[in-house]
C-alpha cells in the first residue's frame, strides 16, 4: 500500500529494501555515534518476526530517496517502536508523522480487549529533532542506557576462575528454559517486566547469529551460578546478556566470564567488544570501567501509555 504525502511517499517494506533501509540507519548512527551500529542480519532477523505489510513504514521522496522508517513490535501487551529518520534530508515534522502511524497501529492491535498499554522507544542522546518530536507526542523519559565499548590491541587478561567453578557451552534444546530462568532471577528489580520465555527464545536463540560456542555457563558442581550470552556481529563482539547468581556476586566470576569472553572475541578476530548497561544499575556500570570498558554511547529510553476512550 503506498499513500501520497505530497512532498513524500509511505508505503511498506518489502524484502527488497532491506540494503536501502540498512543505508538509512547507518546514516542515522553515523550522525548519533560517528560509526555504523547495526547490521542487515540483525535487520533481516527483526523484520521476520514482524509482518512488514502491517507494522513497518518507509518515507521516501519523489525522487525514490529513503527519508524514514519505522516499525511496531509487539510484546505481550505492551509496544516497543523503532524510529528513522534522515539526519539532512528529512523534512519537518516527519518523526512526528511517523511517530503517530505507529500509534496508530498500536490501538488497532490493542483491539476492543485493551484499555490501556505503553509504547516504547529509544533515542540516541544526540538526536535533537527525535527527542523533541517524542517529548511533543507525550512519551516520558524513563532511563538512560550506555552502550560500553572495550578496545583490545593486544591478547587480553587469562580469566582468575573462582574455586571450584567450570565453564561450558550452552546445549540448544537441552538448556533453553534453564538459561531463561538463570537469566530472568540475574535481572530481577523492581518495575521490570520480564519477556515470555518463547519471546526470550526467538529473540536470542531463534536470531540468525546465534551461535551456541559464544553462550557460556559457569557451574559450581550442579548449580548454575553464572551466564554471558554473547553475539558476533560485523563490527565487534557483542554481550547480549550476562548474569551471576545472586549469592555469587562479588566474587570475580563476572569479571571472569566477560575476561574469558574477551578473549574468545579476541581469538575470532575482534579487536573491540560491546555492550549496554542500564543507569538505574550504578553498580553494573562500575564494574564494566573496572575490567576495562568505557561509554561510548548513550540511549534515552522514553515510555507513553495509549489509552482506549
Amino acid at each position: 500500500m503506498e499513500s501520497d504525502q505530497g512532498d513524500f511517499i509511505t508505503r511498506r517494506p518489502t524484502l527488497s529494501d532491506s540494503l536501502a533501509v540498512l543505508d538509512l540507519i547507518t546514516a542515522v548512527d553515523m550522525a548519533a555515534y560517528g560509526e555504523p551500529d547495526y547490521d542487515l542480519d540483525s535487520l533481516l532477523d527483526e523484520w521476520s518476526n514482524m509482518s512488514l505489510d502491517q507494522d513497518a513504514w518507509l518515507v521516501q521522496t519523489r525522487d525514490d530517496q529513503l527519508i524514514g522508517y519505522a516499525t511496531v513490535t509487539r510484546v505481550d501487551h505492551r509496544f516497543s517502536l523503532d524510529l528513522y529518520v534522515h539526519p539532512s534530508l528529512a523534512p519537518e515534522g516527519l518523526a512526528d508523522f511517523l511517530l503517530a502511524m505507529c500509534e496508530i497501529r498500536c490501538m488497532e492491535q490493542m483491539g476492543t480487549e485493551i484499555r490501556e498499554s505503553s509504547a516504547t522507544l529509544y533515542i540516541p542522546q544526540t538526536l535533537v529533532v527525535e527527542k523533541q518530536a517524542v517529548e511533543e507526542r507525550g512519551y516520558q523519559l524513563i532511563k538512560y542506557h550506555s552502550g560500553m565499548r572495550i578496545d583490545l590491541p593486544a591478547p587480553p587478561l587469562e580469566p582468575s576462575w573462582p574455586e571450584g567453578v567450570s565453564l561450558r557451552n550452552v546445549v540448544p534444546g537441552q538448556d533453553d528454559l534453564r538459561i531463561y530462568e538463570f537469566i530472568q532471577a540475574a535481572f530481577d528489580w523492581p518495575g521490570r517486566t520480564p519477556p515470555s520465555f518463547e519471546r526470550w527464545r526467538d529473540l536470542m536463540m531463534g536470531a540468525s547469529s546465534f551461535n551456541p560456542d559464544l553462550w557460556f555457563l559457569a557451574f559450581h558442581g550442579d548449580e548454575l551460578v553464572g551466564a554471558v550470552l554473547c553475539f558476533d556481529y560485523p563490527q565487534y563482539g557483542w554481550v547480549r546478556q550476562l548474569g551471576v547468581a545472586q549469592t555469587w556476586r562479588r566474587h570475580g566470576l563476572g569479571a571472569a566470564l566477560l575476561q574469558h569472553i574477551f578473549g574468545v572475541f579476541y581469538r575470532r578476530g575482534h579487536r573491540r567488544v560491546g555492550l549496554a548497561v542500564e543507569s538505574s544499575n550504578p553498580r553494573a556500570f562500575q564494574f564494566y570501567e573496572r575490567v576495562g570498558m568505557h561509554c561510548l554511547q548513550q540511549y534515552l529510553e522514553y515510555r507513553k501509555t495509549l489509552t482506549r476512550t
